[in-house]
């Protein structure tokens, strides 16, 4: 019975039981700091987001519901030229228009005239 205390080393089996055997730590309890005001109302506004029930403002689709117009510029010798097109859904027509830039006009100044009389006209 001798060698009966000696397992694990020199360790006796009452007190390898001790050292297996730790106390629970103890866990801190976080305080949580105070919301402020700004915190509060973005946390609240959030929240309408996250319910089902509330339409969703974003547009799930990559593109706008109104009919755009598409400009496309031509180096031509001697200025520009710039094609417009517009589609109408009422009468499903495609109107295609073609305006001249001259070398001695600027071309900010040219494109803003043809942007604003094509939506004007529309």
């Amino acid at each position: 019975m001798s060698g009966y205390g000696k397992v694990m080393g020199g360790i006796g089996y009452a007190n390898q039981a001790k050292a297996a055997i730790r106390p629970a730590r103890r866990v801190r309890k976080v305080k949580q700091m105070k919301l402020t005001l700004k915190q509060r109302f973005r946390n609240w506004l959030n929240s309408d987001l996250e319910d089902p029930d509330v339409p969703q403002l974003v547009s799930e689709s990559n593109h706008l519901e109104s009919d755009g117009m598409r400009l496309q510029i031509y180096k031509a010798s001697g200025g520009y030229v710039v094609e417009t097109r517009t589609y109408d859904r009422v009468k499903d027509r495609s109107h295609n228009t073609m305006h001249v830039i001259t070398e001695d006009q600027d071309l900010g100044d040219a494109l803003g005239k043809i942007v604003m009389m094509e939506a004007l006209r529309g």
